[in-house]
């Protein structure tokens, strides 16, 4: 494969559009997320790290209407300008920088900026040591933990979702060069997820900053949008408190295989899927890609995904595939 036109920083922020602007804000802010400012447009939310505002949220139809990385260089928005994307305009939003846009073959509106001041950080969760796996670093009680919503430092990655994931996946690796870190295979022989990593070389990264999946409807979306939290005590500290508000589980808590971290997923008032995560597996450009069949996959503890995270649009197509997959984890457990 030839080189990339760049190599991303980092996943910088999304954008979200909801019908219900204050419900939209009630639930971020259960969620943990925290408003960075408000403009006449949009509402800006960010996390505890010290990054500009990772969540941009404006009145629509539900859905997330754009994704963005943050690139090393003035130069590389040059570049890419220059092959196939806008041309390099002033980001005139909190942050500020500079943008160019174009969209990925499922049509999402995929932003690159460079030049965004970031934000002072703010308070986090309580830290503490784990005594536990033989070593008893924590002395005296446990950190005091009030009920309420988890601390989200950032956000962390995201999955689009498609009937060809793998030529989406492409289209990213050859444009930005993201690497394949695992894979996921159908019984039909079909990829059913190809995580990808950032690439920075010998410096290490979340082991998938997007996850191209196949979709059950074949329907193409940003399926999920993720966020890092600082530890096990807060994402569940934060399960409760979401549970306490009578928003809708997704998914969780478990451990993922591919990944290693810690989730638990919920939806937004629009039916967008929100994660919690934390303890990511970290790979760099030595990590040797494994590709797993959807029978030998088995996360390391956890209930098994809602039929509510695995198809996201009930049609006929979405009946044919989960009837599919049935069938031949049945044939599998048989044989």
């Amino acid at each position: 494969m030839s080189e990339p036109i760049l190599k991303p920083k980092r996943l910088a922020y999304v954008r979200v559009a909801a019908s219900d602007l204050a419900e939209a804000t009630a639930f971020l802010q259960e969620f943990g997320l925290q408003v960075a400012t408000r403009t006449d447009g949009a509402i800006y939310f960010r996390g505890t790290d010290p990054a500009p505002p990772c969540y941009v949220l404006t009145e629509g139809e539900g859905g997330v209407t754009a994704i963005a990385f943050e690139a090393e260089s003035l130069a590389d928005l040059e570049a890419i300008s220059r092959v196939e994307a806008s041309p390099i305009e002033k980001l005139d939003e909190p942050g500020g920088g500079q943008v160019v846009r174009l969209r990925d073959p499922q049509g999402t509106q995929v932003e690159i900026v460079h030049g965004q001041v970031p934000l002072a950080p703010i308070d986090t969760a309580p830290p503490h040591e784990y005594n536990m796996d033989g070593r008893r670093p924590r002395r005296g009680a446990l950190p005091g933990f009030r009920p309420g919503a988890s601390h989200v430092k950032r956000i962390g990655h995201l999955v689009l979702e498609s009937g060809d994931p793998i030529s989406v996946y492409r289209w990213y690796a050859e444009r930005f060069g993201l690497r394949k870190s695992d894979a996921v295979t159908l019984p039909n022989g079909k990829t059913q997820m190809l995580f990808a990593a950032l690439d920075r070389g010998a410096e290490f990264v979340d082991h998938h900053v997007v996850g191209f999946q196949y979709s059950m409807d074949e329907g193409a979306r940003v399926q999920h949008v993720a966020f890092e939290v600082d530890n096990f005590d807060d994402l569940m500290a934060g399960h409760d408190f979401l549970k306490s508000k009578g928003r809708k589980p997704v998914w969780g808590v478990g451990r993922h295989r591919f990944g290693g971290q810690i989730f638990d997923y919920w939806a937004n008032p629009g039916g967008v899927i929100h994660e919690h995560w934390t303890d990511t597996d970290l790979v760099n450009e030595d990590h040797v890609p494994s590709d797993c069949g959807l029978d030998d996959l088995e996360d390391y503890w956890g209930p098994p995904p809602s039929l509510a995270f695995v198809v996201a649009r009930w049609n006929w197509k979405a009946v044919r595939n989960v009837v599919s997959v049935l069938s031949a984890r049945i044939r599998g457990a048989r044989q």
